[in-house]
């Protein structure tokens, strides 16, 4: 397995790795390294091998060690992990995200192995305001190459939207899902009158129209406060925000937490906000389902295909707070309705959106490679 980044950095991509390697060692006997990189945090540099399964996975961090946005960790994170790949014997190279495209292409020409590449989101598909920086376009060529002009024995997509595309430029492409360990948010704790939004503070999560949305409502609903969990270059511009609008009383930032203190942050909220302007399939999304805390979220790529509105959760238009503030009203004013999309959404994950579920669908896909059947 090849993944971009790791912790301290968190977010989708770590956890379908972490969760999907252990799984396929435990429930299918595969052993699997991955390589990623040595990152730098808080000054704390983050190297070394870690162990998962019972020793069946093996964590590689490779260096440099370098703070993650930082250019010459991430160019040189393409080319660190093809040593290894060519040493190794490996049956399958499995890139995931983005820059691991180049040493699972690598592997591909130089070894025998086979290679899969999972595409977690892209923004190659329709879409407008994914990228606010000036070299969008540059990024976009480069993306279309490691998305679309390498050669892969399959192509994984986790949401359908990309399959289209996808089947374009690929001779093979699939669909697999992420998944959540349901188990992990089962945790007693009292709910709390709390909106929450937990992810990274970045441009496509349009944190800043949730925090708009909910001056809105403030007033109507004087006990309700927002928390807002994570970090991301935002951060600045956001606690602007709250100041300007006079909610600093009213909105709480926690930053980072760790791990074991997420599913408490769901449990606690009535509401969990997804105000993205695209996704590939927020793992947010299904914690939340797995807490059984209701939804409110943006109609876009990668929700839109999962959340069913008025069922599973509440859609509303991207990019519009006044839109936003409606559908929070209404989910606050209607907890019993609220209530009930989280408890469709909850029967949703137990059936369709476990580990196991997605480990399964992974293996077939292997096994129809290397044995040209998915009966092995």
């Amino acid at each position: 397995m090849l993944q971009d980044d790791w912790w301290p950095r968190t977010g989708g991509g770590p956890v379908h790795v972490k969760e999907l390697s252990i799984t396929l060692a435990e429930e299918f006997d595969h052993s699997i390294d991955i390589y990623t990189r040595a990152l730098v945090k808080d000054g704390v540099s983050h190297t070394g091998i870690q162990t998962f399964a019972d020793g069946a996975v093996r964590l590689h961090r490779l260096k440099p060690s370098t703070e993650y946005w930082n250019a010459r960790g991430r160019i040189a994170s393409m080319g660190a992990p093809i040593p290894h790949l060519l040493s190794e014997d490996f049956d399958i190279v499995h890139g995931h995200t983005f820059l691991p495209a180049v040493p699972t292409r690598a592997a591909g020409a130089l070894t025998d192995a086979a290679t899969v590449f999972t595409v977690h989101g892209t923004a190659l598909t329709s879409g407008t305001g994914r990228d606010e920086s000036a070299l969008a376009p540059i990024k976009r060529q480069i993306e279309r190459q490691f998305v679309l002009g390498f050669d892969y024995d399959n192509v994984i997509s986790v949401n359908t939207e990309h399959i289209g595309l996808l089947n374009e430029h690929h001779t093979d492409v699939s669909c697999v899902p992420n998944g959540v360990d349901i188990d992990r948010f089962d945790v007693e704790t009292e709910q709390r009158d709390e909106i929450l939004f937990l992810g990274r503070l970045a441009p496509k999560k349009r944190v800043s129209d949730l925090i708009e949305a909910y001056e809105q409502v403030s007033d109507e609903f004087p006990e309700t406060d927002l928390v807002i969990v994570g970090s991301g270059p935002k951060r600045s511009e956001l606690d602007d925000l709250v100041e300007t609008l006079g909610v600093s009383d009213r909105v709480r930032f926690e930053g980072r937490v760790s791990d074991e203190a997420i599913p408490r942050y769901y449990r606690w909220a009535r509401l969990f906000v997804l105000p993205s302007v695209w996704e590939g399939h927020p793992l947010t999304l299904l914690e939340a389902w797995a807490a059984e805390t209701p939804v409110v979220a943006s109609d876009v790529e990668g929700i839109t295909e999962f959340v069913e509105h008025g069922e599973t959760g509440h859609l509303v238009p991207s990019k519009s707070p006044d839109e936003l503030a409606d559908g929070l009203r209404y989910a606050l004013s209607n907890p019993a309705t609220a209530e009930q999309w989280a408890t469709n959404a909850h029967d949703l994950v137990e059936r369709d959106y476990s580990w196991e579920g997605v480990a399964e669908r992974t293996n077939r896909i292997y096994e129809q490679i290397i044995f040209g059947s998915s009966d092995g």
